[in-house]
C-alpha cells in the first residue's frame, strides 16, 4: 500500500501518520526491537543492584550469620551471575542493535522508493518550479539523517528514559529503597526539563541546518551542470565567491547548534545527584536507615545513566534532524499533485489512427501571467504532417507539449474522438513519439539510450531504427566501443548533431503512431539533414506528424502550415497558398528568400490539406 499523502493531509497529523506509517510498517521487528533495548537496560541496571547486595550479603555480612567460607561462596555466586548476564547483555544488545540496523535501512528504503515513485509522477510544472540539487539532498543527505534518527538516534534518547523507569522500578521493588527516590527527585525532575529545554531549541536549528545544507547542494549541482557556461564567461570567481556565501551561511548555523551543544548540563545536574546521594547516604547508613550496600547500588544506577546522558546531546541532533529531514521530504511529496499513469477513466484506445482536434485550447504557465496559447481550435485528419512556425515565444512547443498532457489546460483535446483526459497517460505518451532541439541523453551506452522506449528490442531492431536515423554509420565507425560506448552525462561525449540522430532512432524505435519533431535537425548539416528528412518522410508515411522548423525544404512537404503569432493561429494553409497570401508567414521567411506578390485572402478559399 502506498504511503505517499495528497493535499489534503498537510497538516502537523497528516504528517505525523505519513512517518508513523513509515517507522512502524514492521510492528514485529519494532516490538522486538523494544523487549531487546529493555532487557539491555534492565540487565545494566541490574549489574549494580546485585553488587550492593553482595556488598551487604557476601562482604559486610550485616547479619553476621555467614562463616568466611560462606562469604566467599555467595561472593562467587554473585560474580559468577554478573558474568553471564553480563554476557547476555552483550549478546542481547548486538541482536538489538543489528535488528534496529535492519529497521532503519528498511524505512530508508520505503521512503526512497516512495520519494523517487512520487517525483517520477509529478507533473513537469512542479520540476519546473524545483531546483534538481534540492531533491537530490532530499534523496541523500536528508533520507539519510532519516535513517539515523531510527539507529542510532531513537535508541539512544529512549535509553535515558527507559533506564529512569527500569532504576526506579529497582530502587522500589527490591532495594525496598523509596527515601532514595525521594532524596534523587529534584535532581531527576531537573535533569528532564533540561532534556526536553535542549530538544525544543534544536528543533527549529535542525531544520533550518537541514534546508541550508540543500542551498549548498542546490549550488554545487548548478555549478557543475552550468561548468562550460562558467568557463566560457570567465566567471569562475565570482561562483567561488558566491558558494562560498552559502558556505558561511551554512557555517553560521553550525556554530549555533554547536554553542546550544555546548550549553547542554544534564551530565552535571546528574553528577550533582551522585555526590549529594553520596553525602545524604552516608547519613542515612550511619543512621542505621540504609546499607552501605543500598548507596553503593543507588549511585551505581545514577553511573549507568552517565552514558545516555552523554550521548542523548547528540542523540538529539540526530533526532532533530532525523524529523527535520522527514518534514522536507513529506512537504516535497506534497508539494504537487502527481499523475497516475495508469488510470483510465471513461475510454481507451487499443490503437491510434492520429484524428486529432484542439477544442478552443488555452493555457498559460504558472509562472505567466499572460496565456501563450488562447482559444485554439485546429482538426488535422491521421497520417496528416502538419508544419508549426512562427515567432519565438509563439507557444510552438507549447501547443504539442498539451498533446503528451505535460501540462494542464483549458479546452478539449481529442485523438480518434476520445478526449486525451480520459485516456491513460502511459498509453497515451507511449503512442507519441517526441524529439526536441535540446536532446538528453542518459549516461549508459549507445544501445541503451535508443532502447530507453523499447527495452525488449533486439540488436537488429535497434541497429534498423539507427540506420533510419542515419545514426548507424558513425556508432560503428566512429565510436570506440560502437553500440557499447558511453555517451557521458547529457550525451556529453558526442557532437549536437549525434545526439539528435540517436533521440531519433529512440524515437522511431518505438513506432509510434504520432510523431512531433521540434526542430529535430538544427544541429546537423545539410547534408545529414537531408538524409534524415528522408528518413523522416519515410517513416512519417501513415503516422499523424508536427513537424516545428523555419526549415524552408522541411516546410514545403508538409500538407499543411500553422503559423502562430500573439497566442493565436493567425494562418493555416499550404506552404504555396501561404507565401503568397499570409503577411505573417512571409516576414519569417523575407530575409532569406525572394518573395513573390502578395495577393489579397479570398473568403471563399477553401482551407488546404484537410486542416480545419
Amino acid at each position: 500500500m502506498s504511503l505517499v499523502p495528497d493535499s489534503s493531509q498537510e497538516t502537523p497529523a497528516g504528517f505525523w501518520r505519513w512517518l508513523l506509517g513509515h517507522l512502524t510498517a514492521n510492528p514485529l521487528v519494532i516490538g522486538m526491537v523494544v523487549l531487546g533495548t529493555g532487557l539491555t537496560i534492565f540487565i545494566r541496571a541490574a549489574i549494580p543492584i546485585l553488587l550492593g547486595q553482595a556488598l551487604d550479603i557476601a562482604i559486610i555480612d550485616l547479619n553476621n550469620i555467614y562463616t568466611n567460607e560462606e562469604q566467599i561462596n555467595i561472593l562467587q555466586n554473585f560474580v559468577t551471575t554478573i558474568l553471564v548476564i553480563a554476557i547476555a547483555q552483550f549478546i542481547i544488545s548486538l541482536a538489538t542493535t543489528i535488528t534496529n540496523e535492519w529497521l532503519s535501512w528498511s524505512a530508508q528504503r520505503r521512503i526512497r522508493e516512495e520519494f523517487f515513485n512520487s517525483m517520477q509522477n509529478k507533473p513537469l510544472k512542479f520540476h519546473d518550479s524545483v531546483r534538481t540539487g534540492e531533491l537530490m539532498a532530499l534523496a541523500t543527505n536528508d533520507l539519510g539523517q532519516v535513517g539515523g534518527m531510527i539507529s542510532p538516534g531513537f535508541n539512544m534518547m529512549s535509553d535515558v528514559f527507559i533506564s529512569i523507569i527500569i532504576s526506579l522500578f529497582l530502587v522500589i521493588g527490591v532495594m525496598n529503597a523509596p527515601q532514595l527516590i525521594l532524596l534523587a527527585t529534584p535532581f531527576f525532575l531537573v535533569y528532564v526539563w533540561a532534556v526536553f529545554a535542549y530538544n525544543k531549541k534544536m528543533a527549529p536549528i535542525s531544520y533550518t541546518f537541514m534546508r541550508k545544507w540543500g542551498a549548498i547542494a542546490t549550488a554545487v549541482q548548478d555549478n557543475i551542470i552550468g561548468a562550460e557556461v562558467v568557463r566560457a564567461f570567465a566567471e569562475e570567481t565570482y561562483e567561488r565567491n558566491k558558494f562560498m556565501k552559502y558556505v558561511l551561511d551554512f557555517r553560521e548555523t553550525w556554530y549555533t547548534r554547536q554553542i546550544i551543544q555546548a550549553r547542554y548540563f544534564p551530565t552535571l545536574v546528574l553528577f550533582a545527584a551522585i555526590g549529594f546521594s553520596v553525602f545524604i547516604g552516608s547519613l542515612f547508613v550511619a543512621n542505621n536507615e540504609s546499607t552501605i550496600g543500598n548507596i553503593v547500588a543507588f549511585n551505581g544506577l545514577l553511573f549507568t545513566l552517565l552514558g545516555p546522558t552523554y550521548v542523548i546531546s547528540f542523540a538529539v541532533t540526530i533526532f532533530n534532524g532525523g524529523l527535520a529531514g522527514a518534514r522536507r521530504i513529506f512537504s516535497m511529496e506534497m508539494r504537487e499533485a502527481g499523475e497516475d499513469i495508469g488510470e483510465v477513466k471513461n475510454g481507451q484506445l487499443k490503437t491510434i489512427q492520429g484524428n486529432i482536434a484542439f477544442e478552443n485550447v488555452s493555457f498559460k504557465y504558472p509562472t505567466s501571467k499572460k496565456w501563450i496559447l488562447e482559444n485554439i481550435s485546429l482538426h488535422i485528419a491521421p497520417g496528416q504532417t502538419i508544419a508549426i512556425v512562427g515567432p519565438t515565444g509563439s507557444g510552438k512547443s507549447s501547443l504539442t507539449k498539451l498533446l503528451l498532457r505535460l501540462y494542464d489546460y483549458e479546452g478539449r483535446i481529442t485523438i480518434d474522438g476520445i478526449d486525451i483526459k480520459e485516456m491513460s497517460l502511459e498509453f497515451l505518451r507511449k503512442s507519441i513519439g517526441r524529439i526536441e532541439q535540446d536532446i538528453y541523453l542518459f549516461p549508459r551506452s549507445v544501445k541503451e539510450n535508443i532502447a530507453f522506449g523499447a527495452r525488449n528490442a533486439s540488436q537488429g531492431e535497434i541497429e534498423k531504427a539507427a540506420q533510419m536515423a542515419q545514426a548507424h554509420n558513425f556508432i560503428v565507425n566512429d565510436l570506440p566501443k560502437g553500440y557499447e560506448t558511453n555517451v557521458g552525462e547529457g550525451g556529453s561525449q558526442l557532437s549536437g548533431g549525434q545526439r539528435q540522430r540517436i533521440a531519433l532512432a529512440r524515437t522511431f524505435l518505438t513506432n509510434p503512431r504520432i510523431l512531433i519533431l521540434d526542430d529535430s535537425t538544427s544541429s546537423v548539416d545539410s547534408k545529414t539533414e537531408e538524409e534524415i528528412v528522408k528518413a523522416i518522410n519515410a517513416v512519417s508515411q501513415g503516422r499523424t506528424t508536427f513537424v516545428i522548423t523555419h526549415r524552408l525544404s522541411t516546410i514545403r512537404s508538409a500538407d499543411c502550415v500553422i503559423v502562430i503569432k500573439g497566442s493565436k493561429i493567425v494562418a493555416r494553409g499550404h506552404h504555396s497558398r501561404l507565401i503568397h497570401t499570409s503577411p505573417d508567414y512571409r516576414r519569417i521567411f523575407g530575409k532569406n528568400v525572394d518573395l513573390p506578390p502578395l495577393q489579397e485572402i479570398s473568403s471563399s478559399t477553401p482551407a488546404l490539406g484537410g486542416l480545419k
